[in-house]
Parts: C-alpha cells; structure tokens; sequence
C-alpha cells in the first residue's frame, strides 16, 4: 500500500515529514537551540549550520512548547519559522484551579513568529564568529528581542556570550549604547497591532541592554555535548501571567547525536522547568543519487551495435527498452551527415539530466557509428521544451585521449519529417489507491487535529495535448470534527469557511479537470481547463507563458471564472462567482539558486495586488522559499495577520526512494488562514513551475550527468 501526503496539506505536516527524512540523512550537525536557530538552551549563539541546511525543532517545557523550521537560506543567513503554545501544561496561579485559555490571570496565547540571523564576521585565529539576530521579526512581539552575539571555540570547547535588546534587556546591565546617536533609541514600541508586521519602532531598541553567554563542551567519543548557560531574558511576561513563580538565569543540560542530523537534548532551566528538545536536519543542495533505470536493472555500458541492417531493426527496440526504463522515444530522424534526432518523455527522472543519460546509453547500445552527434528534444506534457545536442565518443571517457563530449543547450527544434515514430494507443492512463495524511494546526482550542483518508487518483492521456485527471478522497479517520472557530472576515469568506469543507466534506472530489496544452509557436506555452478545480472551487481558465530554455526569465498570464463549491464536495455549487487573474514574471536569478516571481492581479475576494514570491531551487527537486502578498485591503480589514504570507515547499521523493520517480511533496504553510491576498490553489499546475525542470541553468548543472555511464 502506498503511503502518501496529501499534496497542500495544512501547516507543519512538514515537521512530521523533515524528522523522518532526517533520521540516517547523514548531514551537518543540527545544533539548535530550544527556538530553532543556532544556540545552546533557550539563548542563540554564532553559529549556523552549513548553506542549505533544513531543520525541524520541538521543544517541550512547562513555560512553552515550540514547533521551529528553520533554513540556512546563505551561508550568512539563517531564517526560523515557529509556532509556540505558551503554557501548553495549562498552569493556573490560583491553587486548585486549570488555566483557561485566554483568561486574563494565565498564559493562553498561540504564537507565530519569524528569526532572521546574519553572519558578520567569520571566525579566525584571532577573531570570533560573530551573528547578528532579530528574534521576533514578524509576529506578536511575545518573543521580542534583538542581539549581537559572539563565538570562540577552543578545541572541544565552544564558548558564546552576547548583547540583546527587548527580552534579552530583562536583567540590564547599560544603557542602550545605540541612544547615543538618537534618543528614539531608548524607546521601544512593544504593542504590535495585528501582528504580522515589521515593527521598525522596536528593534534595536529600549533603554537597557543585557548580556547572556554559553558553553557547549563536545565528547566526540560519545556522541554527547554538555551545555551550560547565562539567559538575561527574566521572562517577566510569564511571571506576570503565573506560568513561572521565580525564574534562575542558569541553565543546563546535556545533548546526545542520537543519529547523522539528529539530536535529543534533555535540560533543566529557569531554576523550576526540564526542557526536552528534538532536532533534526538535512541537506536540500546533496546531489540526486543516479539509480538503475526502472525495471531495467543496470545502466549498463554495451559497446555501439555494429553492421545493423536498417533504422527500422534498431530503433523498436531502442524504444522499447527506453519505455520500459521510463523514457518514451516519441520521434526519431537520422540525416546523413550523421545527426540523429531524436524527440523524448521523461516519465520517471526526477534529474531529467538522467533521462538525457538514459536514451544516450541506449544511443550507445544500438545506434551505429555513423551517428557522431544526438539532437534529444524533450516534451513534457506534449509540449517540446529544450534541445540538447551530444557530439558522441566512443570507447571509455576516462582514457587519456578520449575527451568528454562537447554538450549544449537550446530552445526546443522540431523534427520535421521523422523517419521513425513510435504510435502510443490512446486514450491511456493510470490509476492508484493509497492513504494521504492531513493536518490542521495552529487552532488555539486544538492546535494539532488530523485526518487520515484514502485516496483514488486517476489520469487518462487522450492524446493531443487533452489530458483528465480526478481524485476522490474518502475519509478513514478525522479528528475535524472538533474544531469550532471560523475565521470571522469582514471580506467574502473564500478561505476562512474551510472547517465546513473539513468537515462537512471529509470525503468528496478533490479534482475533477480536463486540460488542454500545447504550444504557439517556439516559445509560446498554453493551458486550458476546466471542471472541479479545487476542494473548494470550480470553473474554467487558461494561462499562457512566454519562456526560452536558453533564457533566465519568462512572462505569464492567467485568467479564471470560478464558483465556489458546496461544502459536501461533490458536484454542487454555492452563490459566489468571481473573476481572478494575474500576469507574471519569473527570474531565474543564477545567485545561489534563487528564483523570483511577481504575479499581479485579482484575487478570490476580489482584491487588488501582487505577490512576490523566492524560492531557492535545487537541480535534485528540493526548492524552498517565502511568499507576501499585499493587496488594496486594508490591515484592519485583512485582520490578524495583516497581510497574507507563508513558506513554500517541494521536497523530491526521488532522494529518499530505491526508485526513480519524479513525484514530490509540495506545499504552503501560511501563518494563519485569511481571505485576502487569495488564488486559487491546487488547479492543473503553472506552467512555469511544471516546466523549471527542463529549464536551461538546471540542465546547466547536470550536464556530467548526461553522458552514458
């Protein structure tokens, strides 16, 4: 039975998917602390794991439970996402009694919040590592705080000690010394509105600072750090609140590798509160390991086929060992002065650099000498992407005077008149059965509830570009049920009537679509579709893309008409309409694999804006990113939260699979769950994002992946 996770399920399902990745991965140390970032205990320190390091955290005390994902977006950056439930043992200061949440005499609040750490100076002989961090740099405040900290290691000894601002300022010991070149300095604005801000009046800013410090002792031998700090935070909110009755600045406690990226540390803090932390990382830039093609057993490195009688001996068989290996050979045309041409589909690669590997290998095997060069277009979705061309050895590329091949890249060379095509009987498809897993968080009454469904999927080819596709969802087991809040908008309920959907609707049509793709001309990519395009909407659309393989950017327009769904799931429609559309513009900056994107246009509640989107993209499949949408609806009105914003994932299955596939987890986690800033989610896919794959800095990467092994 397959297990599977639901394609955008609700925020941190990725904490569940990241520990269980982590557990072997064999990466870099996750030496976080209780918040997620780079420290010791519940203080930060200066140092950050390697460039492109994922990690998940959870922290468990009486003062605070902490749920942290946390990236090293650069090799100076490090960013954290968490979510806290304060007073998660609901501890009441009235003997006798439970809290109850939100009470004004205990702690009741749920918390999300942002950390942003920047290197600005790297350790020597001499100098320490030094990192400047901002605690609480979107969120309610409750975390707020802001610091200068500094790392010395000498041998197995780490030492760390630091200036903060805000929290970290509790116990002073100056004045704050940036008063000097202004006296706003010296006030802090702690009131953060609706959250979701940038709140400038307040970092940096107070009229005391404090000092914390650290020391991590490491045990190489056993696997074991023993930790012991100085916390200048006083936690003079929770002491307010009765959570804490006395508070030490000391802490200690002891850290164990349980496995390569894994980590348990049990400590004893505050004077009163044993913490008890999980961390785990991984490395989203590691290189896709290169797996045996799909039922077809090895690579193999047959010598070129020799003295064959005529194309139409070689190629049926070529084409079928590609197929069974999970590549179609669509076309193929062999002129005379030696090219072949040939036009394939990357079913099962993830890398499609390892789909250009695999037909090169058969090239190799079957294809007679004469051939000194191969054109491979590619189509993905029956739509030709690219071209690389191979200028073909032969014998092994590692003796001395055989050169590896000369290999480049264009935009997509149609093959007019082929010799040889190979006919695919349509309609064809698939079908699957398997379990998908869903999560709802962040709810202040339950902030973890889930659902456990079965789900059927099927897609039909019906040639010429049309393609259907649908996926019924029938609940196994649901814990929805008991959520009761809605979302309370003063704008037109879009997203924020979802506990109808999850509950009203646990088993339904997820997506019902037909699809139409194709090309104008060279460069110029179209979908049309139609049909139950969501859980919670449908409609019809189409979107066009201008885009050139050889090229870092690309432009995109979309346009919907869609009616909102009824809450069972099923065919049935409810009153709202709307139009939403936005054009779009993609950059492939080059500059540590980022990409950025600007989509303006209508939303669902028939707002106004734009999103801006960067993502980090790996040639493996992993990308991660952010994304803020602002739009003409005002602050008050959007309600808490402010703005609508949030992460981005997709995490290829083909790095933690025996088996080459090119499926991946994909999914949004936003902070909270408003109607404005809204698209429609989940329809037949952008084309840009469909596509990146077969993008040109990609296959750039990869192209010592592209020659037969």
């Amino acid at each position: 039975m397959i297990l599977a996770l639901k394609r955008h399920p609700q925020p941190f399902t990725v904490l569940t998917v990241l520990l269980a990745l982590g557990l072997g991965s064999g990466t870099a140390l996750a030496q976080t602390n209780d918040f997620g970032v780079g420290g010791v205990l519940d203080m930060p320190s200066a140092r950050s794991p390697d460039e492109n390091t994922f990690s998940a955290t959870i922290s468990r005390r009486d003062l605070a439970d902490i749920y942290a994902i946390t990236y090293q977006v650069m090799p100076r950056l490090e960013a954290s996402f968490r979510y806290t439930i304060f007073n998660a043992r609901e501890k009441s200061p009235i003997p006798g009694t439970r809290c109850i949440a939100n009470a004004s005499f205990c702690d009741g609040l749920r918390d999300r919040s942002f950390e942003i750490k920047v290197q600005l100076l790297e350790e020597s002989d001499l100098l320490p590592e030094v990192q400047v961090g901002i605690r609480d740099l979107l969120g309610t405040g409750a975390w707020g705080g802001e610091y200068l900290v500094a790392n010395k290691q000498f041998g197995n000894l780490d030492l760390s000690a630091g200036i903060g601002w805000g929290r970290f300022a509790e116990r002073s010991i100056a004045k704050n010394p940036l008063g000097s070149v202004t006296d706003q300095f010296f006030i802090r604005q702690n009131e953060q509105g609706l959250g979701g801000e940038f709140n400038l009046k307040s970092y940096f800013r107070g009229s005391d600072i404090g000092a914390f410090g650290s020391v991590r002792y490491s045990i190489p031998q056993w696997r074991v750090d023993l930790l012991a700090g100085y916390n200048s935070d006083s936690y003079a909110r929770e002491r307010a609140l009765g959570t804490l009755e006395s508070v030490s600045s000391l802490g200690y406690g002891i850290e164990w590798e349980a496995s390569p990226g894994v980590r348990l540390t049990a400590s004893w803090q505050q004077g009163n509160n044993l913490a008890l932390k999980l961390s785990a990382a991984l490395d989203t830039g590691i290189e896709s390991p290169r797996k045996p093609p799909n039922g077809f057993g090895a690579w193999g490195n047959a010598a070129p086929v020799r003295n064959v009688e005529s194309e139409q001996r070689w190629f049926p068989r070529m084409a079928g060992d590609a197929e069974a290996s999970g590549v179609l050979l669509r076309a193929m045309k062999y002129e005379d002065d030696g090219l072949l041409r040939l036009r394939y589909s990357n079913m099962a690669y993830q890398v499609e650099a390892d789909a250009v590997a695999r037909v090169m290998n058969l090239v190799d095997q079957y294809a007679p000498r004469s051939v000194h060069t191969v054109e491979l277009t590619g189509d993905s979705r029956d739509m030709p992407t690219h071209t690389v061309r191979i200028a073909r050895s032969f014998g092994e590329r590692d003796v001395a005077n055989i050169l590896p091949p000369t290999i480049s890249i264009d935009r997509p060379v149609e093959i007019r008149n082929p010799s040889e095509t190979r006919g695919f009987r349509y309609p064809n498809g698939s079908v699957g059965v398997g379990l998908t897993a869903r999560s709802y968080l962040f709810d202040p009454d339950f902030p973890f509830l889930y659902q456990i469904s079965a789900e059927g999927r099927g897609i039909v080819d019906l040639g010429g570009g049309w393609n259907a596709e649908g996926i019924w969802v029938q609940s196994l087991k649901s814990q929805f049920g008991r959520i009761t809040r809605d979302g309370n908008s003063q704008l037109a309920p879009v997203r924020t009537d979802l506990r109808r959907y999850l509950q009203e609707g646990q088993s339904g049509i997820d997506r019902l679509v037909l699809v139409k793709r194709g090309k104008i001309g060279r460069d110029i990519y179209y979908q049309t579709f139609g049909g139950i395009l969501e859980e919670m909407y449908s409609g019809v659309g189409g979107e066009v893309l201008w885009r050139r393989a050889d090229l870092p950017f690309a432009f995109g327009a979309n346009l919907m008409a869609v009616q909102q769904r009824e809450y069972d799931k099923l065919f049935g429609l409810r009153d709202y309409k709307t139009l939403t559309g936005h054009v779009s513009a993609y950059w492939a900056t080059g500059f540590h694999g980022f990409d950025v994107a600007i989509h303006a246009g209508r939303y669902l509640a028939k707002d106004i804006g734009a999103t801006f989107e960067v993502q980090k993209r790996f040639a493996n499949g992993w990308s991660i990113g952010a994304f803020a949408t602002l739009t003409n609806v005002p602050f008050e009105v959007f309600g808490e939260g402010s703005f609508d914003k949030g992460l981005i994932f997709k995490i290829p299955f083909d790095l933690y699979s025996p088996r080459n596939t090119r499926g991946a987890y994909r999914l949004n986690i936003r902070s909270i769950n408003r109607d404005g800033g809204r698209m429609i989610e989940n329809w037949p896919g952008a084309l840009w994002e469909s596509l990146r794959s077969t993008h040109g800095d990609l296959l750039e990467d990869n192209k010592d992946r592209m020659v037969s092994e």
